[in-house]
C-alpha cells in the first residue's frame, strides 16, 4: 500500500486535504483508543499512517517518493461509468469540486 492510499487521498491532494485526511485517520486508529488487545495492531497502524503523513506533507520529499511511484493510471471511461455511473458523471462535469 502506497502513501497516498494509507491517507486515502489522490496523488494530487493538496496539503490541507492530506493534513485533513490525516487528523480523521489519526483519531481513528490512535493506539489510546483501541482495547488493550487492539493496541499493538493500532500502533503498527498509526506508525504506518504516521509515516504517510510525514513523506506527504514536505514537499521536496513529496516529489522524491512521487518519482518512485509507476505513473498514474488514467481512469477509463468504462472505468469512470462502473464507479460513477451516469449520474455521478453528469454531475462531476455539471458540478465539478461538489
Amino acid at each position: 500500500m502506497d502513501h497516498y492510499q494509507r491517507l486515502q487521498v489522490t496523488r494530487d491532494a493538496d496539503p490541507e486535504v492530506i493534513e485533513k485526511a490525516y487528523r480523521a485517520l489519526s483519531l481513528k486508529h490512535h493506539p489510546d483508543r483501541a482495547s488493550s488487545r487492539e493496541q499493538a495492531r493500532a500502533t503498527r497502524q498509526m506508525q504506518r499512517i504516521n509515516e504517510a503523513y510525514r513523506v506527504l506533507r514536505d514537499p521536496a520529499l513529496r516529489r522524491a517518493y512521487n518519482r518512485t511511484l509507476p505513473p498514474a493510471r488514467q481512469e477509463s471511461a468504462w472505468d469512470q461509468f462502473m464507479s460513477k455511473g451516469l449520474v455521478g458523471i453528469f454531475l462531476d462535469r455539471v458540478m465539478p469540486g461538489r
